[in-house]
């Protein structure tokens, strides 16, 4: 009998099932043989995808045999294979997989390191490559590439199919797809790196942190429900210590000014990720949301916030609608909380500019720069970084960071013209 006899998963998990459980049944091995033409699981094969399809455990082992599956599990999860235990092809991948996600962390979080997305990326699809092909090569579905006579591609080791097809292949479903969308981020951006110039610039480290934050939960979630807990990262890790870049007051304006210095395509691919439709973006398997919720007030000897991280699946509905206006709230211990109003920075840019600089002129900056809402819009503040919106007195405060990067917009022709929509007027000479 083909497994492509059956129309899912779940049925042929059943039928196998009920082959194996009745009177007389059906060896595991024999059963393993005519589905998947494997004569080498010794129904280690069976016992999983019943496990995975039907959640019925169908090993049964003794106490020793427990001792020495535990000791194995214990050796894989050092990232070796136990000694007399010739590996699968399936747990090759799999440790392969680990390894090149664990060695994309240690590149990531050694603070020596250059060229960290660009090595992290390369290393990172990798992970996902192996992962895939563990997971179709113990499900039974075509991994390989095929040519016009339908027989497998080889030029001494059979031809996988391109990461993008593995991916979709081995996580196919409507759950799957923020997961999707994210492997298709870095493997754009690894391509990027494979075929092109990619600069070193801390602006790009940056940005693509919250898709890397969600990548490796993803990874590290879909490697342990699918083949166990010894393939896990968590126990092999720890948090990285920083010493600087949270406290660097110009950190916001130099990685502007640095993510505008990267080239075009790399531009255009965060631009297309962080454009993304609504649902997508809120999905933590795409981007990952963190909030610093600040509770102590800055001093010298005082922490300038605490942050609290919840996993995705743990976060309560209340918790989720409050989070909703908040993507990355940067910890900046040397900007101040806003408490300029609108007239006291308009009086500061004008002495700082060579143009006329009105109120309307400031609201017209800040909805485009995307801190205020657009007209008619309910008013609220869209970047905690520059400015907040007191709903008890409809009024926005604003900071000196603010100022600053209002300044740098407008204090070109070009740039006034862009932010304001008119042209600027010269401000008249002041008497003599």
């Amino acid at each position: 009998m083909e497994r492509e006899s059956f129309e899912t998963d779940l049925k042929l998990a059943e039928y196998l099932y009920k082959a194996w459980n009745q009177g007389q049944g059906v060896a595991k091995s024999e059963l393993e043989r005519r589905i998947w033409n494997d004569g080498k699981s010794h129904g280690r094969r069976f016992d999983r995808y019943i496990f995975q399809h039907l959640g019925i455990s169908t090993n049964k082992p003794s106490r020793q045999t427990d001792k020495i599956s535990n000791l194995k599990r214990q050796v894989r999860s050092l990232g070796a294979h136990p000694i007399g235990d010739e590996p699968t092809e399936i747990e090759i991948q799999l440790q392969h997989s680990r390894e090149a996600c664990l060695s994309a962390l240690r590149i990531w979080n050694d603070p020596t390191t250059t060229f960290r997305t660009g090595a992290f990326s390369l290393l990172f699809v990798t992970a996902w490559n192996s992962l895939a092909l563990a997971k179709l090569q113990r499900d039974g579905i075509e991994w390989r590439k095929m040519d016009s006579q339908d027989q497998p591609i080889s030029d001494g080791v059979e031809q996988a199919l391109a990461t993008g097809k593995l991916i979709h292949l081995a996580f196919p479903d409507g759950d799957h797809h923020g997961l999707r969308e994210n492997v298709k981020f870095w493997i754009d951006l690894r391509n990027y790196v494979a075929h092109h110039h990619l600069p070193d610039l801390p602006g790009l480290d940056v940005s693509v942190i919250p898709y890397a934050q969600a990548g490796l939960l993803n990874f590290e979630k879909q490697i342990v429900e699918k083949f166990g807990r010894e393939y896990e990262l968590a126990e092999r890790l720890s948090v990285p210590l920083q010493l600087s870049g949270f406290r660097d007051p110009d950190i916001l304006t130099s990685r502007r000014r640095a993510q505008s210095s990267l080239p075009l395509n790399i531009q255009e691919l965060l631009g297309r990720a962080a454009e993304a439709p609504p649902e997508l973006l809120a999905d933590t398997t795409f981007v990952m949301r963190v909030a610093f919720i600040p509770v102590v007030h800055s001093s010298g000897r005082n922490p300038d916030a605490v942050a609290y991280f919840i996993r995705p699946e743990e976060v309560s509905p209340e918790l989720e609608k409050s989070l909703e206006d908040y993507v990355i709230l940067p910890k900046a211990s040397r900007s101040p909380r806003p408490d300029k109003g609108a007239k006291v920075v308009v009086s500061e840019v004008q002495r700082r500019i060579s143009f006329r600089f009105n109120t309307n002129d400031h609201a017209s900056v800040a909805r485009y720069l995307k801190v205020r809402p657009e007209r008619r819009q309910p008013d609220k503040s869209l970047n905690e970084i520059y400015c907040e919106y007191l709903s008890a007195v409809n009024t926005y405060l604003y900071n000196q960071a603010w100022i600053d990067r209002v300044v740098e917009q407008i204090e070109t022709p070009e740039g006034f013209r862009e932010a304001t929509g008119r042209n600027p007027v010269p401000k008249e000479p002041k008497p003599l």
